[in-house]
């Protein structure tokens, strides 16, 4: 079925400033681990990351770390990444293989699907070795359109009841097919909500990104809040209402648009909507050299941002050909530092896409995203933000955010979170 376009009736929310202790306090962020992070699913990965029986990857949130790993019978199951001996975590943060996974501290061995198998001098433990209370403990783990999902609470709904209306919406796009080419994890100095809000609206843009306004409009961008996820459609291949330009072919879309995807400017005529048909016939045909099966999507699929946030902290900034993919992490015990994940994701199954190492980057020594990747001068102008933002939260001078219509995502991000702190939603 093709991705609903329907504009969703407005949320209602009251318009309240919210406070800047949700950002700052440590005793939010604690509240924040104990009632929302453990409740919900989380992407902790992509399946490609764990292909065959012994592959591996972890997965860091909070306190916790998880180990994701490929069974014998080709199923993935979770497991917390903790020797059940005296506590040692039995791998790096990061991908691998293992045949069984044996602790470095005592050499206690278990098999890859979380068994005890063997514990050295067994005759030691008076108390014996009970393998059931004893083999690595269980995190639900289940998979949608190739991204795993873990949960910290045994007895959450399944995963696509958590994720509502987002499957329709997205697995016309086909992800499972879709490979990384790109993967960077970096820490920055802000709490993880900082980061979200960043790209939970196109008001800030601009401002911030003042260079795009003559091919992306932010004017005209939709904003959709449903039950717990919202998605706004941002518009490009056309300028921004109030960019000069608005209703033309600025010289942005014709060179960073049309002439990129092979569009013969010499022979084209026409104006926006011209322009728009032109670069969505064009990706069409780029698809069917990629392998891409883009049959599913309409125009406005070729050329918009459909950008989705899974509650708490996936962004999906969504399009025919590629997917920027973003985590937001909160820092195990500092709200003011997060772990931001990227991935971008090529639309490209007849390309043998290999899987890049993971870039480590800490955004607090000045380290950036430039030169790095796709669009890594415009991921960089968002988060020279987030740091400067989070110091202003802290100041005596600030009290709360004080939000507009454009920001209703944000609005509806934290009334969601809200439920789960005050304990009106436990699921």
């Amino acid at each position: 079925m093709p991705t609903p376009m329907e504009k969703q009736p407005e949320p209602a929310l009251d318009y309240v400033p919210i406070p800047k202790e949700r950002y700052t306090s440590r005793e939010f962020a604690r509240l924040e681990w104990e009632r929302m992070w453990t409740k919900v699913w989380l992407l902790a990965g992509r399946e490609q990351d764990a292909a065959k029986p012994g592959d591996y990857f972890t997965f860091e949130i909070g306190p916790e770390s998880v180990l994701i790993i490929r069974q014998r019978d080709g199923s993935l199951a979770a497991r917390f990444n903790v020797c059940m001996h005296r506590g040692n975590r039995l791998r790096e943060p990061g991908r691998g293989h293992a045949e069984e996974f044996s602790c470095l501290f005592h050499g206690w061995r278990y098999g890859i699907d979380g068994t005890l198998a063997a514990a050295l001098d067994p005759h030691c433990f008076k108390q014996g070795l009970p393998v059931e209370k004893l083999s690595l403990r269980p995190v639900r783990c289940e998979t949608w359109a190739g991204f795993v999902f873990v949960c910290l609470d045994p007895n959450a709904p399944p995963l696509r009841d958590y994720l509502g209306v987002i499957p329709q919406h997205l697995d016309p796009y086909l992800f499972e097919r879709w490979r990384i080419q790109f993967h960077a994890t970096l820490e920055i100095d802000c709490n993880w909500k900082t980061s979200v809000d960043a790209f939970n609206e196109a008001y800030h843009l601009s401002s911030t990104h003042a260079w795009t306004t003559e091919f992306s409009d932010d004017v005209s961008t939709v904003y959709d809040c449903y039950e717990k996820h919202t998605r706004m459609i941002f518009p490009e291949v056309q300028a921004s209402r109030r960019h000069p330009g608005a209703g033309s072919v600025t010289p942005g879309i014709r060179d960073m648009f049309l002439k990129r995807v092979g569009v013969d400017l010499e022979s084209f005529r026409g104006g926006e909507r011209e322009a728009r048909a032109a670069y969505a016939e064009a990706i069409r045909k780029l698809g069917l050299v990629l392998g891409a099966d883009l049959s599913l999507l309409n125009e406005s699929q070729m050329c918009d941002d459909f950008h989705y946030t899974i509650f708490p902290n996936v962004t999906f900034n969504t399009h025919s050909l590629f997917v920027w993919v973003f985590t937001h992490r909160p820092h195990p015990d500092d709200p003011n530092k997060m772990l931001f994940d990227f991935w971008d994701l090529s639309n490209a199954p007849a390309q043998d896409i290999a899987r890049p190492a993971t870039v480590h980057l800490n955004a607090a020594a000045g380290e950036t995203l430039t030169g790095k990747c796709n669009g890594g001068d415009l991921m960089d102008e968002d988060l020279y933000n987030l740091p400067r933002i989070q110091k202003g939260m802290n100041s005596a001078a600030f009290r709360a955010l004080h939000l507009c219509t454009q920001e209703v995502r944000i609005l509806h991000h934290h009334d969601t979170l809200m439920k789960y702190v005050e304990g009106r939603l436990r699921e």
